[in-house]
């Protein structure tokens, strides 16, 4: 059983260029808050198709008691059944079945329209979910990384170093605190690249706007399912993105990836297209998603943290 009081967070005070978001995943009252949260696509990993099913194995040590093996000298004297050498007169010792640890990539999108529109908040809500959600795996004793999809540097992707314990909740803050939204979409490459890198599939959790070509996006995700992981999907949509009204009526609107301007006037014609586009482009995730298991959420930034979490993956099987 794990500890139920939350990890010692030595710095809880923000960091130079932290987003406040960021800052109070780490907060204790949060913290407590989300000992109440558990991972339910780890457990999905012992039902789906292709995936080794959990538990599986022995091991010395453990929780649940599986079988017991003659004493040979240097075994470990703890697990010495007493009750079976008075009742046999046999030394015996326990052996424990082994989980398969269930790893959690969080996979968060840095492309620069995850910074825009700059008041809907995307990235920095991105980087707090990701935050939250590397506390609930690694206080179920399952370790976490976080990458970075983003332009390829050297046909590699960027990604933390493996999480193992919560005292490695301050190295995992600040690399989360190192990153941009910045390059250009990128999700079917990057994503080939960490499969590729990561070998071992685990849970997988994608966070991002899925602002490209459906064929990009299918592309990706089809890449996790093929190479056996359990994925999830967050797509993130603040009131701006939802309502461009909210930003702008006429503007010279710039592409934050590719620099590419033009004059739009939001007409009630153009509006009317944009939801529809919208609408459509939500529709073929959320369909997509559904014929293939995988999880969807839909989160607005603006709704809360807390909100995202109890309510909007709750409802979408993620956690429970």
């Amino acid at each position: 059983m794990s500890d139920p009081t939350p990890a010692p967070v030595h710095d809880p005070a923000p960091r130079p260029s932290e987003p406040a978001a960021l800052a109070s995943v780490f907060e204790p009252t949060f913290l407590r808050k989300l000992d109440r949260l558990q991972l339910r696509v780890r457990h999905s990993l012992a039902t789906r198709p292709g995936n080794t099913p959990m538990p599986h194995g022995s091991q010395p040590s453990g929780i649940e008691l599986a079988n017991y093996k003659s004493y040979h000298p240097g075994d470990d004297l703890r697990y010495l059944d007493w009750n079976a050498y008075g009742r046999l007169d046999e030394l015996l010792i326990k052996t424990f079945r082994a989980e398969r640890e269930a790893a959690l990539h969080v996979l968060i999108d840095c492309s620069a329209s995850m910074g825009v529109p700059a008041a809907d908040g995307k990235f920095s809500f991105a980087q707090a979910l990701a935050a939250s959600l590397s506390y609930v795996s690694l206080r179920n004793n399952d370790p976490v990384r976080i990458v970075a999809l983003s332009a390829l540097r050297n046909d590699t992707v960027r990604t933390s170093p493996w999480f193992r314990h919560r005292d490695a909740l301050g190295r995992l803050r600040a690399f989360l605190v190192s990153l941009r939204a910045r390059d250009v979409t990128t999700l079917a490459e990057s994503v080939r690249a960490y499969a590729r890198q990561a070998r071992v599939p685990g849970v997988a959790v994608v966070v991002s706007d899925f602002l490209t070509e459906p064929r990009h996006y299918e592309s990706a995700l089809r890449t996790l399912i093929g190479y056996g992981w359990t994925l999830g999907v967050v797509r993130l949509l603040g009131p701006g993105e939802r309502d461009p009204s909210r930003v702008f009526r006429r503007a010279r609107v710039r592409d934050s990836e590719t620099g590419a301007e033009r004059i739009i006037s939001l007409t009630p014609a153009n509006r009317a297209r944009y939801e529809s586009a919208l609408t459509a482009h939500l529709d073929g995730l959320r369909t997509w998603c559904a014929q293939h298991e995988v999880y969807f959420a839909l989160v607005d930034p603006h709704s809360g943290l807390e909100h995202a979490l109890f309510h909007d993956l709750v409802a979408a099987g993620m956690v429970r």
